[in-house]
């Protein structure tokens, strides 16, 4: 049996975390012992709990893209203690893999390095972001995954694409719990007519997309009376500013009266239910777009466009509609023309519901990573 560290650098409501979390619980228990470093307690400390795998706090703080040099100079200064603090962690486990889930904790980088060369582990690297910036941090990270990782496990097509040419890189998708995300029972044709809900489902941050789908829901609900938009988003103190600039911008919206704005929940699954198609605008790459998964994986399809792992996630004209890159225009008559058509909606969201099976699954996904620990020397196949 092997021991594997899986080092979060969060612990909060987010996809990365959801992720890790998805994969732990369906690692092969007769094969791997897993055990998580988180930075503090949070709302994964009882979920690992409960599936009884040990959990060890170390400040960690992933790279924040500011120029605040307040911040950055907290960084550096806790930069000792961070890395003393994955060392401890190491040494008491003495795993033979360890395996960091995401690549803006570069503290916690240089520790797993440093220990894993010293005591022959072997460091996997999970890549989740696509576009950091500035740009320069984003060659320099990826730099450091090339040569300090062992494997990659990169979560969508173009992110493995940035380490073509590099061994043992493995490109595998997030997994999702098929029996947590799963079709509701459909309302009936004059309950979904009455009100369709177009949703929106992620972190309120700068370039997450929200201010897109708050812009394309004005259209659209210029045009289809009946229409309303369901906001479920975290929010984080970060992005006060952010947010209460949102926030502002709904309540003077014509159409206010129609947008339900709810706060972060821990059941995504419920709000996703409630939706009958997810519009997903980030104005960034995205590495995959787990909400874009679960959605389809709820039947409920997504009116997105192809930028970043985006184009791993979602399948054009079957389980939702692609629209060029910034055009907010055709976003919205993509959103219109499935709002009208409650036939196609369904036949797409059960297109999605078999695409999210087939590809998606968290055992499935787990198993790959598997594989890529068996790809190790020292790990058995």
């Amino acid at each position: 049996m092997k021991r594997v560290v899986y080092v979060s650098a969060t612990n909060e409501l987010g996809g990365s975390d959801a992720s890790l979390f998805e994969l732990v619980r369906n690692l092969d228990r007769a094969r791997f012992l897993p055990t998580v470093v988180l930075p503090q307690d949070g709302p994964w400390s009882e979920r690992y709990a409960s599936i009884g795998v040990p959990v060890e706090y170390v400040p960690l703080k992933k790279l924040r893209n500011t120029l605040d040099p307040r911040w950055h100079l907290a960084w550096l200064l806790r930069a000792a203690t961070r890395v003393r603090g994955i060392t401890r962690v190491l040494d008491a486990c003495s795993p033979a893999i360890v395996h960091l889930n995401t690549s803006v904790e570069v503290l916690a980088a240089f520790a797993i390095h440093r220990w894993c060369r010293r005591h022959g582990g072997r460091f996997v690297w999970h890549v989740r972001e696509l576009e950091l910036r500035p740009r320069w941090v984003e060659r320099a990270i990826f730099g450091l995954v090339r040569s300090w990782a062992d494997a990659v496990v990169a979560i969508s097509t173009p992110i493995g694409v940035r380490f073509a040419g590099r061994e043992r890189v493995f490109v595998i998708p997030n997994g999702i719990d098929l029996q947590r995300f799963r079709a509701r029972a459909l309302p009936t044709v004059v309950q979904r007519a009455a009100a369709p809900v177009v949703g929106w489902l992620g972190r309120v941050a700068p370039r997450k997309g929200l201010e897109n789908a708050i812009e394309v829901f004005e259209r659209v609900a210029d045009t289809c009376a009946a229409a309303r938009l369901l906001i479920v988003g975290s929010e984080f103190a970060e992005h006060a500013t952010f947010v209460a600039r949102l926030r502002e911008q709904v309540r003077n919206s014509r159409h206010a009266a129609r947008i339900d704005w709810r706060g972060a929940t821990d059941s995504p699954e419920r709000a996703l239910g409630e939706m009958d198609l997810l519009l997903h605008l980030p104005d960034l790459d995205e590495g995959l777009g787990r909400v874009v998964l679960e959605a389809q994986a709820c039947a409920v399809p997504v009116v997105t466009w192809p930028r970043g792992g985006l184009v791993d996630a979602t399948l054009d004209g079957v389980t939702g509609t692609f629209v060029p890159v910034g055009d907010l225009a055709a976003a919205a008559r993509a959103v219109t023309a499935l709002l009208d058509d409650e036939t196609r909606r369904r036949r797409m969201g059960a297109a999605a519901t078999a695409f999210a099976s087939e590809r998606f699954g968290s055992p499935a996904c787990a198993r790959r990573v598997e594989s890529a620990y068996a790809s190790l020397a020292g790990a058995s196949a």
